[in-house]
């Protein structure tokens, strides 16, 4: 494409300025489309760094940062991504000011920053705050599904996981102010937009929030400890399986808090005998696995 712009400038005389401006966009275009490319490619290594490293979400943010140029879609997921990091490391001054400074006409990227924001507010009781925002999701959500047909397959992945975070962010706010229906409510949506071969974080998180306990509410306390105890041991396989510490920490943490009590302990470790292989290969004592674990 160089080689063929020097040409024409070489010999203007005989090129029309008309395919000199031609050769200018489609070269200018080209790089563009490239750039593109790899920001979206950085974007997607970035997030897949979710819940397993948060130095490689943040080292690839940046990297597609720093490269993004005037494409405002791959600035504003890059943004999404390195607010993500400073919210798991609670760092909450600085997720609020990436997110606050998040400028695009993308609305798949400004939705997940509305749901970053729920969260953020979850975190901090800011009651009044959680629910403008959620309005602001739910209308974003509306729109984008209007026109959902004009989404790219990057744009679209991007809103399947959009719309999983926020049922799971609705059904963590919901929870832990007492509205236990619609905590449940919100979180059996998720299965509607995440399955484990799109995208494992989400279907981790999913199996985590169902098993730690207060979603399961059909049968006898003895059938919902098991039901909770199978979830929980799905999401510490599959996290062992697939690299994510996060989820299998929180998986045995929420196994250890079903094994504290006498009555549910005796029952899980008779009924379980080949799931405790893999959360107990030392043979600790069953009155200590809790705390061991």
């Amino acid at each position: 494409m160089a080689t063929l712009l020097k040409h024409a400038h070489n010999h203007n005389k005989y090129c029309p300025i008309w395919i000199l401006s031609i050769l200018g966009i489609f070269f200018i275009s080209a790089c563009s489309s490239v750039d593109k490319n790899e920001v979206d490619k950085l974007n997607s290594i970035s997030y897949a760094y979710h819940y397993r490293n948060l130095d490689s979400t943040r080292v690839y943010a940046e990297r597609a940062l720093a490269l993004a140029g005037n494409y405002e879609a791959g600035k504003a997921e890059a943004m999404n991504n390195l607010a993500f990091v400073s919210i798991a490391k609670m760092d909450y001054d600085r997720a609020y000011r990436l997110l606050d400074s998040i400028s695009t006409d993308n609305q798949v990227e400004l939705l997940i920053a509305d749901i970053q924001n729920m969260r953020l507010c979850q975190r901090q009781s800011k009651n009044k705050n959680f629910y403008d925002v959620r309005e602001k999701a739910l209308l974003r959500i509306r729109r984008i599904n209007e026109e959902n047909n004009r989404l790219t397959p990057h744009q679209h992945e991007r809103f399947l996981y959009a719309q999983s975070e926020f049922s799971i962010v609705n059904s963590v706010y919901f929870y832990y102010v007492g509205l236990k229906s619609q905590s449940v409510e919100s979180l059996l949506t998720v299965t509607q937009y995440t399955v484990v071969e799109q995208d494992t974080a989400q279907w981790l998180n999913y199996l985590y929030n169902v098993g730690a306990g207060g979603i399961i509410t059909q049968g006898t306390q003895q059938e919902i400890n098991q039901k909770e105890f199978d979830q929980l041991m799905r999401c510490f396989l599959m996290a062992r399986q697939a690299d994510y510490p996060f989820f299998a920490a929180n998986a045995l943490e929420a196994l250890s808090e079903h094994l504290m009590d006498d009555a549910s302990r005796s029952q899980l470790l008779a009924d379980n005998l080949p799931a405790l292989k893999f959360i107990n290969p030392d043979d600790v004592d069953e009155d200590m696995l809790a705390g061991w674990l």
